[in-house]
């Protein structure tokens, strides 16, 4: 891959998850997989990647991560290649707060 055309994805957040990401519903970060991703998201907004990851870097098992309307799951999900200005969809299933 080429270094020189940097692949930006924009997060799509629930209502939910926005108070923890300054009141955006939207994150554009520099990324070419879901796991880059969720790393950008990790430092630069640390908050909604401790709701959306285990400590060990895992998808968080009441959260839907969608690529492309298809639910991505696990190592083999983290690993699918995100396309120029691809949208990745968080959806939370129900919070037991």
């Amino acid at each position: 891959m080429s270094d020189s055309a940097k692949v930006t994805a924009t997060l799509r957040l629930p209502s939910t998850l926005s108070a923890y990401s300054g009141g955006k519903s939207q994150i554009t970060v520099e990324a070419e997989t879901v796991e880059q991703l969720l790393n950008a998201l990790h430092k630069e907004h640390p908050l909604v990647w401790e709701r959306l990851c285990t400590e060990q870097g895992a998808i968080r098992e009441h959260v839907r991560i969608f690529v492309n309307n298809q639910l991505i799951s696990g190592d083999e999900g983290l690993k699918t290649v995100l396309s120029p200005g691809q949208e990745v969809i968080v959806l939370p299933t129900t919070f037991n707060a």
